[in-house]
């Protein structure tokens, strides 16, 4: 378990290397296990992160687990900045196709013609794989032992009489 030894982990955080924002996300996620303190060197070279165990946490595993947590934001941060463009285009898309349509055209897109959309590409195997399954699914006999398929009236009656003697039956 925790040494009760251990007061305080010190750690030297290079900050060429490791943005304070990479360090703050993972500070943020030793909250549970820890109290933790940044402090930024004057020179600006390095960061101290102060790690105090809280009881019950593993104090001796506590230094690699935050550098372990300190390279996964880091390279969080990294997918995240590299997929802003693609994420900012589909969350654009997504709040203008929800906008209902306007009356009149807005002054920006007023002379603009929308070219039509391409006709879809359709794989004939495909379609005809996709008419036979919806064939096999539509086809009359199938067993429906849970008989999930019938409607309730059918099963309980219009007052759900049977639902309550079923019931009954069960307690």
């Amino acid at each position: 378990m925790s040494d009760p030894c251990v007061r305080e982990i010190r750690l030297s955080v290079d900050s060429s290397v490791y943005s304070m924002e990479a360090v703050q996300a993972a500070a943020y996620a030793f909250t549970d296990r820890s109290h933790v303190r940044i402090a930024s060197a004057k020179t600006g070279a390095e960061m101290t992160v102060v790690l105090r165990p809280k009881p019950g946490a593993d104090a001796a595993v506590l230094e690699g687990d935050f550098f372990n947590e300190l390279l996964h934001q880091v390279l969080r941060l990294r997918v995240s900045s590299a997929n802003a463009k693609i994420r900012e285009y589909i969350v654009t898309r997504a709040l203008v196709s929800a906008q209902p349509p306007s009356e009149a055209p807005c002054a920006e897109c007023e002379g603009q013609t929308a070219a039509p959309a391409p006709a879809p590409v359709v794989d004939k195997e495909l379609e005809a794989e996709i008419d036979k399954l919806l064939a096999a699914i539509e086809k009359d006999g199938e067993p429906d032992p849970l008989r999930v398929a019938v409607p309730w009236e059918e099963k309980f009656g219009q007052d759900g009489a049977k639902a309550q003697e079923d019931k009954s039956d069960r307690d």
